[in-house]
Protein backbone atom coordinates (compact mmCIF):
# COMPACT_ATOMS: atom_id res chain seq x y z
CA UNK A 1 0.00 0.00 0.00
CA UNK A 2 1.52 3.73 -1.08
CA UNK A 3 1.63 6.21 1.39
CA UNK A 4 -1.42 8.50 -0.18
CA UNK A 5 -3.24 5.51 -0.46
CA UNK A 6 -3.32 4.84 3.22
CA UNK A 7 -4.00 8.55 4.16
CA UNK A 8 -6.77 8.26 1.83
CA UNK A 9 -8.43 5.68 3.18
CA UNK A 10 -7.51 7.29 6.37
CA UNK A 11 -9.79 10.75 5.24
CA UNK A 12 -12.29 8.47 3.83
CA UNK A 13 -12.89 6.93 7.51
CA UNK A 14 -12.74 10.01 8.68
CA UNK A 15 -15.31 11.27 6.68
CA UNK A 16 -17.68 9.08 6.62
CA UNK A 17 -17.66 8.53 10.61
CA UNK A 18 -17.16 12.34 11.10
CA UNK A 19 -15.51 11.50 14.49
CA UNK A 20 -11.82 10.46 14.92
CA UNK A 21 -10.34 7.07 13.32
CA UNK A 22 -11.04 4.07 15.50
CA UNK A 23 -8.48 1.18 16.12
CA UNK A 24 -10.37 -0.98 13.83
CA UNK A 25 -9.37 1.09 11.15
CA UNK A 26 -6.03 1.04 11.84
CA UNK A 27 -5.94 -2.85 12.20
CA UNK A 28 -6.95 -3.63 9.11
CA UNK A 29 -4.87 -1.43 7.60
CA UNK A 30 -1.90 -3.63 8.80
CA UNK A 31 -0.82 -6.44 6.39
CA UNK A 32 -2.05 -9.71 7.48
CA UNK A 33 0.33 -12.07 9.40
CA UNK A 34 2.36 -13.62 6.19
CA UNK A 35 2.04 -17.72 5.86
CA UNK A 36 5.41 -18.06 5.81
CA UNK A 37 8.52 -15.61 6.46
CA UNK A 38 12.01 -17.40 5.47
CA UNK A 39 12.35 -16.45 1.70
CA UNK A 40 15.68 -15.46 0.70
CA UNK A 41 13.51 -13.25 -1.43
CA UNK A 42 13.65 -9.43 -0.27
CA UNK A 43 10.46 -8.24 -1.83
CA UNK A 44 8.40 -9.82 0.27
CA UNK A 45 9.54 -8.70 3.17
CA UNK A 46 10.30 -4.95 2.13
CA UNK A 47 6.95 -4.67 0.99
CA UNK A 48 5.75 -5.48 4.19
CA UNK A 49 7.87 -3.40 6.36
CA UNK A 50 6.90 -0.31 4.29
CA UNK A 51 3.09 -0.94 4.86
CA UNK A 52 4.00 -1.57 8.80
CA UNK A 53 5.90 1.63 8.70
CA UNK A 54 3.33 3.67 6.43
CA UNK A 55 0.34 2.36 9.16
CA UNK A 56 2.72 3.35 11.84
CA UNK A 57 2.81 6.79 11.34
CA UNK A 58 -0.70 7.07 11.22
CA UNK A 59 -1.67 5.21 14.50
CA UNK A 60 0.98 7.38 16.20
CA UNK A 61 -0.04 10.66 14.33
CA UNK A 62 -3.52 9.58 15.90
CA UNK A 63 -2.55 9.06 19.16
CA UNK A 64 -0.48 12.27 19.28
CA UNK A 65 -3.64 14.13 18.34
CA UNK A 66 -5.93 12.73 21.00
CA UNK A 67 -3.28 13.15 23.71
CA UNK A 68 -3.47 16.60 22.48
CA UNK A 69 -7.04 17.32 22.77
CA UNK A 70 -7.14 15.27 25.78
CA UNK A 71 -4.49 17.77 27.43
CA UNK A 72 -7.09 20.42 26.36
CA UNK A 73 -9.91 18.27 28.22
CA UNK A 74 -7.79 18.43 30.93
CA UNK A 75 -7.38 22.14 31.36
CA UNK A 76 -11.28 22.34 31.01
CA UNK A 77 -11.93 19.47 33.54
CA UNK A 78 -9.64 21.59 35.85
CA UNK A 79 -11.76 24.46 35.27
CA UNK A 80 -14.95 22.89 35.71
CA UNK A 81 -13.56 21.32 39.02
CA UNK A 82 -12.37 24.74 39.86
CA UNK A 83 -15.85 26.45 39.47
CA UNK A 84 -17.52 23.28 41.88
CA UNK A 85 -15.01 23.22 44.46
CA UNK A 86 -14.92 27.18 44.59
CA UNK A 87 -18.83 27.15 45.24
CA UNK A 88 -19.04 24.16 47.69
CA UNK A 89 -16.32 26.01 49.58
CA UNK A 90 -18.08 29.53 49.12
CA UNK A 91 -14.89 31.14 47.68
CA UNK A 92 -14.66 32.87 44.52
CA UNK A 93 -12.66 31.53 41.65
CA UNK A 94 -9.92 34.13 41.86
CA UNK A 95 -10.00 33.74 46.07
CA UNK A 96 -9.68 29.73 45.23
CA UNK A 97 -6.11 30.37 42.86
CA UNK A 98 -4.96 33.13 44.94
CA UNK A 99 -5.18 30.16 47.74
CA UNK A 100 -2.54 28.40 45.11
CA UNK A 101 -0.19 31.33 45.73
CA UNK A 102 2.94 30.54 47.22
CA UNK A 103 3.77 34.88 47.71
CA UNK A 104 0.41 35.01 49.71
CA UNK A 105 0.88 35.87 53.23
CA UNK A 106 -0.12 33.64 56.13
CA UNK A 107 -2.92 36.47 56.92
CA UNK A 108 -4.47 36.36 53.48
CA UNK A 109 -4.05 32.46 53.41
CA UNK A 110 -5.79 31.59 57.12
CA UNK A 111 -8.59 34.47 56.08
CA UNK A 112 -9.53 32.54 53.22
CA UNK A 113 -9.29 29.00 54.66
CA UNK A 114 -11.43 30.48 57.99
CA UNK A 115 -13.85 31.23 54.99
CA UNK A 116 -13.82 28.20 53.38
CA UNK A 117 -14.11 26.08 56.50
CA UNK A 118 -16.93 28.31 57.68
CA UNK A 119 -18.68 28.03 54.32
CA UNK A 120 -18.44 23.84 54.01
CA UNK A 121 -18.19 22.99 57.10
CA UNK A 122 -19.34 25.22 59.67
CA UNK A 123 -15.97 25.04 61.45
CA UNK A 124 -13.53 28.01 61.75
CA UNK A 125 -9.95 28.17 61.35
CA UNK A 126 -9.35 29.00 65.11
CA UNK A 127 -11.38 25.77 65.94
CA UNK A 128 -8.82 23.74 64.51
CA UNK A 129 -6.11 25.53 65.43
CA UNK A 130 -7.25 25.18 68.67
CA UNK A 131 -7.12 21.40 67.98
CA UNK A 132 -3.66 21.43 68.76
CA UNK A 133 -4.06 22.14 72.74
CA UNK A 134 -6.82 19.91 73.02
CA UNK A 135 -5.75 16.27 75.05
CA UNK A 136 -6.87 12.97 73.00
CA UNK A 137 -10.28 13.15 75.20
CA UNK A 138 -11.03 16.58 74.00
CA UNK A 139 -9.81 15.67 70.60
CA UNK A 140 -12.50 12.83 70.45
CA UNK A 141 -15.59 14.93 72.01
CA UNK A 142 -14.75 17.55 69.51
CA UNK A 143 -14.61 15.20 66.86
CA UNK A 144 -17.83 13.47 67.91
CA UNK A 145 -19.86 16.81 68.62
CA UNK A 146 -18.83 17.24 64.90
CA UNK A 147 -20.01 13.87 63.14
CA UNK A 148 -23.07 14.13 65.34
CA UNK A 149 -23.94 17.64 64.11
CA UNK A 150 -23.27 16.49 60.68
CA UNK A 151 -25.17 13.37 60.77
CA UNK A 152 -28.28 15.37 62.18
CA UNK A 153 -27.63 17.21 58.62
CA UNK A 154 -27.52 14.29 56.44
CA UNK A 155 -30.90 12.97 58.51
CA UNK A 156 -32.73 16.39 57.81
CA UNK A 157 -32.06 15.66 53.68
CA UNK A 158 -32.72 11.90 52.97
CA UNK A 159 -33.11 12.08 49.61
CA UNK A 160 -29.30 13.64 48.82
CA UNK A 161 -27.86 11.34 51.24
CA UNK A 162 -29.53 9.06 49.40
CA UNK A 163 -28.22 10.17 46.26
CA UNK A 164 -24.45 9.82 48.21
CA UNK A 165 -25.11 6.55 48.98
CA UNK A 166 -25.68 5.30 45.07
CA UNK A 167 -23.24 7.51 44.12
CA UNK A 168 -20.47 5.70 46.98
CA UNK A 169 -22.08 2.12 45.57
CA UNK A 170 -21.51 2.80 41.84
CA UNK A 171 -17.97 4.20 42.33
CA UNK A 172 -16.97 1.37 44.63
CA UNK A 173 -18.58 -1.42 42.00
CA UNK A 174 -16.84 0.30 39.01
CA UNK A 175 -13.58 0.69 40.62
CA UNK A 176 -14.03 -3.33 41.29
CA UNK A 177 -15.33 -3.53 37.64
CA UNK A 178 -11.82 -1.71 36.45
CA UNK A 179 -9.56 -3.52 38.31
CA UNK A 180 -10.80 -6.97 37.46
CA UNK A 181 -10.69 -5.79 33.50
CA UNK A 182 -7.12 -4.63 33.95
CA UNK A 183 -6.44 -7.41 35.99
CA UNK A 184 -7.90 -9.92 33.03
CA UNK A 185 -5.87 -7.38 30.90
CA UNK A 186 -2.36 -7.96 31.94
CA UNK A 187 -2.54 -11.41 32.55
CA UNK A 188 -3.58 -12.10 29.10
CA UNK A 189 -0.54 -9.67 27.71
CA UNK A 190 1.85 -11.44 30.05
CA UNK A 191 0.82 -14.62 28.98
CA UNK A 192 2.08 -13.76 25.25
CA UNK A 193 5.17 -11.77 26.97
CA UNK A 194 6.27 -15.16 28.43
CA UNK A 195 5.56 -16.93 25.03
CA UNK A 196 7.67 -14.95 22.79
CA UNK A 197 10.65 -14.59 25.44
CA UNK A 198 10.49 -18.05 25.49
CA UNK A 199 11.33 -18.26 21.76
CA UNK A 200 14.27 -16.17 22.45
CA UNK A 201 15.25 -17.54 25.64
CA UNK A 202 15.93 -21.16 23.90
CA UNK A 203 19.23 -22.61 24.31
CA UNK A 204 18.67 -24.10 20.83
CA UNK A 205 18.71 -20.97 19.19
CA UNK A 206 21.80 -20.22 20.95
CA UNK A 207 23.60 -22.86 19.47
CA UNK A 208 22.28 -22.57 15.65
CA UNK A 209 23.18 -18.51 15.92
CA UNK A 210 26.66 -19.16 17.46
CA UNK A 211 27.03 -21.86 14.04
CA UNK A 212 25.83 -19.38 11.72
CA UNK A 213 28.23 -16.48 12.80
CA UNK A 214 31.17 -19.02 12.52
CA UNK A 215 29.76 -19.75 8.97
CA UNK A 216 29.76 -15.86 8.27
CA UNK A 217 33.81 -15.71 9.38
CA UNK A 218 34.95 -18.42 7.52
CA UNK A 219 32.65 -17.24 4.50
CA UNK A 220 34.46 -14.12 4.83
CA UNK A 221 38.20 -15.63 4.92
CA UNK A 222 37.63 -17.19 1.60
CA UNK A 223 37.27 -14.11 -0.19
CA UNK A 224 39.71 -14.01 -3.33
CA UNK A 225 40.39 -15.95 -6.04
CA UNK A 226 41.64 -19.83 -5.37
CA UNK A 227 38.95 -20.52 -3.03
CA UNK A 228 35.69 -20.91 -5.08
CA UNK A 229 34.89 -24.05 -4.57
CA UNK A 230 35.44 -23.91 -0.84
CA UNK A 231 33.58 -20.38 -0.84
CA UNK A 232 30.39 -21.95 -2.66
CA UNK A 233 30.29 -25.01 -0.22
CA UNK A 234 30.72 -22.70 2.91
CA UNK A 235 28.21 -20.17 1.86
CA UNK A 236 25.83 -22.96 0.90
CA UNK A 237 26.21 -24.67 4.52
CA UNK A 238 25.39 -20.80 6.12
CA UNK A 239 22.05 -20.87 3.75
CA UNK A 240 21.30 -24.39 5.33
CA UNK A 241 21.72 -23.27 8.73
CA UNK A 242 20.15 -19.96 7.92
CA UNK A 243 16.78 -21.62 6.84
CA UNK A 244 16.80 -24.27 9.35
CA UNK A 245 16.75 -21.68 11.85
CA UNK A 246 14.02 -19.42 10.21
CA UNK A 247 11.96 -22.58 9.61
CA UNK A 248 12.57 -23.89 13.81
CA UNK A 249 11.14 -20.12 14.77
CA UNK A 250 9.45 -18.63 12.43
CA UNK A 251 6.36 -20.76 12.20
CA UNK A 252 6.21 -20.90 16.34
CA UNK A 253 5.99 -17.23 16.25
CA UNK A 254 3.51 -16.98 13.62
CA UNK A 255 1.16 -19.06 16.15
CA UNK A 256 1.77 -17.24 18.79
CA UNK A 257 0.76 -13.83 16.68
CA UNK A 258 -2.05 -15.17 15.23
CA UNK A 259 -3.70 -15.71 18.87
CA UNK A 260 -2.47 -12.08 19.54
CA UNK A 261 -3.55 -10.97 16.75
CA UNK A 262 -7.10 -12.04 17.74
CA UNK A 263 -6.96 -11.18 21.24
CA UNK A 264 -6.09 -7.55 20.43
CA UNK A 265 -9.35 -7.40 18.32
CA UNK A 266 -11.72 -9.04 20.95
CA UNK A 267 -10.07 -6.70 23.84
CA UNK A 268 -11.07 -3.59 21.80
CA UNK A 269 -14.50 -3.53 23.60
CA UNK A 270 -12.25 -4.06 26.85
CA UNK A 271 -10.73 -1.02 25.91
CA UNK A 272 -14.19 0.68 25.43
CA UNK A 273 -15.51 -0.20 28.34
CA UNK A 274 -12.33 0.65 30.77
CA UNK A 275 -12.26 4.51 29.26
CA UNK A 276 -16.58 4.70 29.49
CA UNK A 277 -15.58 3.15 33.83
CA UNK A 278 -12.87 5.52 33.69
CA UNK A 279 -15.04 9.21 32.69
CA UNK A 280 -17.98 7.76 34.82
CA UNK A 281 -15.72 7.34 37.78
CA UNK A 282 -14.02 10.97 37.20
CA UNK A 283 -17.79 12.16 37.10
CA UNK A 284 -18.71 10.41 40.56
CA UNK A 285 -15.35 12.01 42.00
CA UNK A 286 -15.61 15.63 40.48
CA UNK A 287 -19.05 15.98 39.26
CA UNK A 288 -17.58 16.98 36.26
CA UNK A 289 -18.45 15.36 32.78
CA UNK A 290 -15.21 14.35 30.41
CA UNK A 291 -16.11 14.57 26.79
CA UNK A 292 -13.56 12.74 25.15
CA UNK A 293 -14.12 10.30 22.41
CA UNK A 294 -13.36 6.76 23.00
CA UNK A 295 -10.24 4.91 21.57
CA UNK A 296 -7.39 6.13 22.97
CA UNK A 297 -6.43 3.14 24.86
CA UNK A 298 -7.69 0.57 21.96
CA UNK A 299 -5.14 2.51 19.66
CA UNK A 300 -1.69 1.81 22.04
CA UNK A 301 -3.05 -1.96 21.48
CA UNK A 302 -3.49 -2.23 17.93
CA UNK A 303 0.09 0.26 18.12
CA UNK A 304 1.32 -2.71 20.67
CA UNK A 305 0.42 -5.47 17.98
CA UNK A 306 1.99 -3.61 15.03
CA UNK A 307 5.26 -4.26 17.04
CA UNK A 308 4.83 -7.75 17.43
CA UNK A 309 3.46 -8.10 13.69
CA UNK A 310 6.92 -6.25 12.48
CA UNK A 311 9.25 -8.75 14.32
CA UNK A 312 7.51 -11.75 12.32
CA UNK A 313 10.60 -11.63 10.00
CA UNK A 314 13.58 -11.48 12.38
CA UNK A 315 14.36 -15.45 12.17
CA UNK A 316 14.89 -14.44 8.75
CA UNK A 317 18.88 -13.96 8.78
CA UNK A 318 19.06 -13.60 4.60
CA UNK A 319 20.28 -10.01 3.61
CA UNK A 320 17.87 -7.69 1.75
Amino acid sequence: MKKSTAILLLLITVNVTNAQTMPEAFLGMLPKIPGSACSKEPKARTEFMNKIEEVNELIENEISSREEESDSNSDELEAQAMKKYAKQYGLSEKELKKLQDEDLSDEESDALVDKALKSSSKISLGEIKNMDKMNDPGQAAWAEALATEKMAKIQSAPSENEIKQIQTKNLYELTVLQKHLLDSIGAIESKFSQQFAKIQHDPDAKTMLDNISRLNIQLSGLMGEGNEAEGRSTGEKLDTEKMHYCNKYTPVYINILKSYEAYTKSCLTTCYRLELISARLTKLQTGVATNQQLGLLGLKKVLEYRSALQGVYQYNLFEN
